[in-house]
């Protein structure tokens, strides 16, 4: 049996640019946040202009890129880095990443995720930024972050914001010093105790083909935060890759225990369902899928596969034949539509 397993590639943003819409769904956000908190018996959190403007650039990447991510890929910079760089003299952060389809259910998401809920309920935070953006209408990415005030006075202005250079000043060497305006200030790529450097090396030995020190880099990240979902879904990737499919399971189903709506998690277990030959789990997951993201040519193209290896033929050439009506050039659906079509 030969199956084709799809690289999906991310398209771009939708819908960049700050609008009305994105700015009520932030102002949601923070009700729903600071409800909790009170619920929890805790000080609500201020919402800052500045740490704002931060979450929102952060949310705009990860839309542009379709990935979730504390990291930067843009200008190189983690999420300490980021903000250090607009408050130098902060001593405690945390930042929030999440996707989903409404702020309801990116709340509801965050609170069951024990480290995402230890953020949002820690009594030392004073302020918090947050920003929206959306990939597609189905799609949003939000960024928390959230900053402890010093004690001898508030927040005040930005230094500057990481974006005021452009994403080749912050270069890939030993703690460069860039200058931002009349400010020389220290940045540089996550260090070895930062689970980001490990998850970035493991991502080029993955772009490399070289999936043995892939693994590694993403066990060594985990290593460090056994929570970081982007690491652990990624190592999952690897894992299918490389021909272990019940060892990539049991990362994929670790992270749906903690998040039944990541849908990128849902679509690699499908794989790895149709990997063992459990086709009917791989097309239960694909239909639950498409529930979510109807547009989406991959996973009608992987229900189709999962329909056809169970010999539901009328419905499998459904699947294709709406593969490719999304995506004309989507070749795996051509030979599977040619397959079926055949019989």
């Amino acid at each position: 049996v030969f199956f084709w397993i799809l690289l999906v590639f991310p398209g771009a943003a939708y819908g960049q640019q700050v609008v009305p819409e994105l700015n009520e769904l932030a102002a949601e956000a923070l009700e729903l946040l600071n409800l909790s908190r009170q619920e929890a018996g805790l000080d609500p959190l201020s919402p800052h202009k500045a740490l704002s403007i931060l979450a929102t650039r952060h949310s705009q990447e990860q839309a542009v890129r379709q990935r979730v991510s504390h990291y930067s890929y843009e200008f190189g910079l983690s999420t300490e880095r980021r903000v250090l760089i607009s408050y130098p003299t902060i001593h405690r952060l945390a930042e929030n990443v999440a996707r989903n389809r409404s702020v309801k259910l990116l709340h509801e998401a965050l609170l069951r995720s024990e480290g995402h809920r230890r953020n949002r309920m820690d009594p030392k935070f004073t302020h918090v930024g947050i920003g929206l953006a959306r990939a597609n209408p189905a799609s949003l990415y939000l960024t928390e972050i959230f900053v402890a005030a010093s004690k001898v006075g508030p927040l005040g202005e930005p230094v500057a914001f990481y974006f005021d250079a452009s994403p080749g000043s912050y270069e890939q060497g030993d703690e460069p010093l860039v200058e931002l305006g009349a400010h020389v200030i220290t940045v540089g790529p996550p260090g070895p105790d930062d689970p980001e450097h490990w998850t970035v090396r493991g991502i080029e030995a993955y772009q490399s083909g070289d999936l043995k020190a892939a693994a590694k880099f993403f066990q060594k990240s985990l290593s460090l935060d056994p929570g970081y979902r982007y690491a652990k879904y990624n190592l999952s990737r690897v894992l299918l890759e490389a021909g272990l499919p019940d060892d990539a399971i049991t990362l994929l189903d670790e992270l749906l225990q903690d998040d039944p709506t990541d849908l990128d998690a849902m679509v690699t277990r499908g794989t790895a369902a149709i990997l063992l030959e459990d086709f009917k789990a791989a097309e239960g997951i694909f239909r639950a899928v498409l529930v979510q993201r109807l547009d989406d040519a991959t996973s009608w193209y992987d229900l189709g596969l999962a329909l056809e290896y169970q010999d539901q033929l009328s419905e499998a050439e459904s699947a294709y034949r709406q593969a490719l009506h999304i995506d004309p050039t989507l070749v795996p659906a051509q030979i599977g539509l040619v397959r079926i079509t055949r019989h």
